[in-house]
């Protein structure tokens, strides 16, 4: 992981698509304890050529469930879900997903 001082234009960022990963980091996963996050940038994730361990396997089929339910979603609530998401560096359908698996907030809330 490299640590950047500001992530590159967007044309950049999709110029190196499959080569580069930009991201942002929060080490707390909570970016109003930590001001905007940490930019990064790393090589692409890419296969490790052999059969993934079975724990990593077993949570296949919440990802895909939780993928698929966020098209069924209306409009209203996917923008409320963006909404949420507006401040924290997550998409609205990463949000979504994170408060199906994870759940939404840490606790205990203050």
């Amino acid at each position: 992981m490299a640590k950047l001082k500001s992530l590159p234009s967007l044309e950049i960022i999709s110029g190196f698509r499959g080569v580069i990963d930009y991201y942002v980091y929060h080490p707390t996963c909570n970016p109003e304890l930590k001001g905007e996050g940490i930019k990064c940038a790393r090589r692409w994730p890419r296969s490790p050529g052999h059969r993934r361990a079975d724990a990593v396997e077993a949570q296949w089929p919440a990802f895909t469930y939780i993928t698929q339910k966020w098209s069924t979603l209306p409009s209203y609530i996917q923008d409320a879900y963006r909404k949420m998401a507006s401040a924290t560096g997550l998409s609205g359908r990463d949000m979504f997903m994170r408060s199906y698996l994870k759940g939404l907030f840490a606790y205990p809330l203050p």
